[in-house]
């Protein structure tokens, strides 16, 4: 697992690198970014380890392509949900068949989980980023959620199916897959998962749903009492961060223990 952060490191890191000096969407920020397909697709076939190599790997990239700031930070944990999501939803929201937790998308059931895993990490990730960036002055909380979670959904939806169904089948006959290393004993067994499913996916799209809403005054004076501006500002603050705490709670509730299957270990 250690030898595998490294690999999705080394390898998000390589292909984010020359897009750095491609085309920018905020310079310094964020760019075009084909790689953010690798940390759904490493989470999946890696677990954690694919996690925090797409965390590792990110800040691997900003310092190569001199873009290392404080903004990096928030990039960090960004993009660990980002593989993270969907290494820990995948076998507890219903749609994976019991009978096949293998993770590709080689079936219509699994297509729409990976869709689900997509959206919700998608959110997650860019609300982590926006928000703290928002907090520090930075970028305003809506414009740099949209662009993120655009940015993510492109790269995940139009790529990340094609690619699983590439590797995964390679990367199974090499018994590298996390199910394949990891024993169910040395995965944390999680609690109420369902619920933490349900917690996990309210926390990233009500999240962002609340702090779009209230950063373009969409509310009015509403919600929270707080509108569009310096006072939306800190609405944004408040009223994300109860969201950000669903996501870590989740995060603990949620098990990888079901992904543990015949199929997975043979």
């Amino acid at each position: 697992m250690v030898v595998l952060v490294a690999l999705s490191a080394a390898i998000y890191a390589a292909v984010l690198i020359p897009f750095k000096g491609g085309i920018p969407i905020i310079p310094g920020i964020t760019e075009i970014r084909p790689a953010n397909v690798f940390p759904a697709v490493f989470g999946l076939m890696f677990g954690p380890a694919g996690a925090w190599g797409s965390a590792i790997g990110n800040g691997l990239a900003d310092l190569m392509g001199g873009t290392l700031t404080w903004a990096s930070v928030s990039g960090f944990f960004g993009n660990f949900m980002l593989g993270f999501i969907p290494y820990k939803l995948w076998g507890a929201i219903g749609l994976v068949p019991a009978q096949d937790m293998s993770q590709n998308v080689n079936s219509r059931r699994k297509l729409g989980a990976y869709a689900l895993v997509a959206v919700v990490s998608s959110a997650a990730c860019a609300m982590i980023i926006a928000w703290y960036l928002d907090l520090i002055g930075l970028i305003p909380f809506a414009f740099l959620a949209i662009v993120i979670t655009v940015n993510n959904l492109i790269s995940q939806f139009f790529l990340g199916p094609p690619l699983l169904l590439l590797l995964y089948p390679r990367v199974k006959r090499w018994g590298l897959i996390w199910t394949d290393i990891m024993k169910p004993e040395e995965v944390s067994g999680g609690f109420f998962r369902f619920a933490g499913a349900a917690l996990m996916i309210v926390g990233a799209l009500g999240g962002l749903g609340i702090g779009l809403g209230i950063s373009t005054d969409l509310y009015g004076q509403h919600l929270f009492g707080f509108a569009a501006g310096a006072k939306g500002r800190a609405g944004v603050w408040l009223a994300v961060l109860p969201f950000l705490c669903l996501i870590g709670i989740a995060s603990f509730m949620l098990s990888g223990r079901e992904q543990f299957t015949d199929e997975n270990n043979s």
